[in-house]
């Protein structure tokens, strides 16, 4: 059991020990309506099992995110704690969890300077080409850093 009182389905101490080669990045690869995503799992420090469970400091993915007015549903939500050196836990909601996989930096994407401006504040910093379709890259770290800031 967690602190939260949701069973951990996963330590991520290290996640493989976080990177197996000083040029790959470890993936936590999830989707949420329909969109892949994917977050460094060395800013995970735990997933644990969603338990309708309503507290502060814990937030659905597609709020988080600005899915504006479209209606989301979640198939196997499981929560994941963010690393922060913040007094408060910043806890968010994400859905069908894929994998923890090594990806080599070359396979990432950057976005092009034009549009940080626009994403960057949103989290987004790159994607990742994978079978036929994109996986949006985010940094929890800096959403909850623009979330506090403003």
């Amino acid at each position: 059991m967690n602190a939260t009182g949701g069973k951990q389905l996963l330590p991520l101490s290290g996640a493989d020990e976080a990177t197996t080669e000083s040029n790959s990045l470890n993936l936590l690869l999830f989707s949420v309506g329909g969109v892949s995503y994917g977050i460094d799992a060395e800013q995970v420090s735990e997933i644990a099992d969603y338990e309708e469970e309503q507290t502060e400091g814990l937030f659905w993915f597609h709020e988080e995110i600005g899915y504006g007015d479209k209606t989301v549903s979640y198939s196997s939500p499981v929560i994941i704690t963010i690393k922060s050196e913040a007094a408060s836990t910043y806890r968010v909601i994400i859905d069908s969890m894929e994998d923890i996989t090594a990806f080599a930096h070359d396979e990432l994407t950057l976005f092009p300077a034009l549009l940080e401006p626009f994403v960057l504040p949103r989290g987004f910093w790159g994607v990742l080409p994978r079978s036929g379709s994109m996986v949006l890259l985010l940094d929890f770290k800096r959403l909850l850093r623009e979330r506090n800031c403003c």
